[in-house]
């Protein structure tokens, strides 16, 4: 019964989706990380993956972010195969999508952690320093992605690099804050 109600949210291209519905042939695609014509990114076409996630079934989640891909090159739908694929243990095809998705959305910091993350649990140390201080360096006035970095220098035994990414944080913490006014009361 619950599984009902949830359908009944969801709009009438996903319910398809989900009935198994035949989908429309792939449309001829304009370029990299654009999305096909007609389709809105994370749009109804992405339902099913979602589902799936929520259900806790990693492999129809992938298989359904797989349909979802090869209709339209949403980065949604790649961060979800990619994070159902390293659910399933499948670790290289994880860092494979998740390089698809650097490529299309190359200032998106989550997905460069989220693949940081998997260097390092590969092995490639190099990549993962490059890719989380890339994203320090975009946030400059930020602390946390110092931090992220400094805590990757010192669990790879990184000393020097990890002291310098720390008082890069410390650096971006002591920025002044924007000192705000209180508001004037409202006049009568």
């Amino acid at each position: 019964m619950k599984r009902l109600r949830l359908a009944c949210l969801l709009p009438l291209a996903a319910l398809a989706a989900c009935a198994g519905a035949p989908t429309p042939p792939p449309p001829d695609r304009s370029g990299p990380g654009r999305p096909a014509p007609g389709v809105t990114p994370g749009g109804p076409g992405a339902a099913p993956g979602r589902l799936a996630e929520q259900s806790d079934d990693p492999a129809e989640a992938e298989a359904a972010h797989a349909r979802r891909l090869a209709v339209a090159d949403d980065p949604e739908a790649r961060l979800g195969r990619a994070l159902a694929l390293e659910r399933l243990g499948r670790d290289a095809e994880a860092i494979a999508e998740l390089e698809r998705l650097r490529a299309t959305e190359p200032i998106s910091s989550a997905a460069r952690v989220l693949l940081a993350e998997r260097y390092e649990a590969a092995g490639r140390l190099t990549e993962a320093e490059a890719e989380l201080r890339l994203v320090a360096e975009a946030s400059t006035g930020r602390p946390e992605g110092w931090r992220r970095l400094a805590a990757f220098c010192a669990r790879q035994d990184f000393t020097e690099r990890a002291r310098a990414a720390e008082a890069r944080a410390r650096q971006a913490e002591s920025r002044p804050k924007r000192e705000l006014r209180p508001l004037l009361p409202a006049g009568r």
